[in-house]
């Protein structure tokens, strides 16, 4: 599809305490579509992010961004096949996603509350710190959080 970017990180191969840099390794891709990023210029100034890890044969964890138009329809904006959730692969899907889907001022960023995330959008140039992005929790994950530490513990009184 014209438009669409795709980004590859590779890295080398280590071969018994050697670097074969004739051999590369998948390691990080992130890609989103031309139609969805035009649309999300008619949306709500937000953009949720999240991460589920895959598991069998491939592993690793699908990074996406999805965003909601006026009659709250979602649409997918951007993805990432990354190693797993940690801040190196925050900042890699984070940083592309501003370049390539999410260059507007004022937008309001909903997510868990992953350390990884928090430290990608805290770093001092990657363009999400206010007035150029907000933070805010998802409400699901806050209940879900708050359901699994206080489990159990209410005794009597109130049900």
């Amino acid at each position: 599809m014209d438009g669409t970017v795709a980004l590859l990180k590779t890295s080398p191969v280590c071969v018994s305490d050697e670097v074969d840099e004739s051999t590369k390794y998948f390691h990080r891709l992130f890609w989103k579509f031309p139609p969805c990023v035009e649309a999300f210029k008619h949306c709500k100034p937000l953009i949720g992010i999240n991460g589920t890890h895959l598991y069998k044969k491939y592993g690793g964890t699908l990074l996406l961004a999805i965003v909601q138009d006026g009659n709250s329809n979602i649409l997918p904006v951007a993805f990432a096949l990354v190693e797993g959730e940690n801040a190196e692969s925050w900042a890699f899907f984070l940083s592309r996603l501003r370049q390539h889907v999410t260059p507007q001022e004022g937008i309001l960023v909903i997510s868990d509350r992953h350390n990884g995330i928090k430290a990608a959008l805290e770093a001092p140039n990657s363009g999400w710190l206010p007035p150029h992005a907000y933070r805010a929790y998802c409400i699901q994950h806050v209940a879900a959080n708050f359901t699994l530490s206080f489990k159990g513990r209410m005794q009597g009184g109130c049900s």
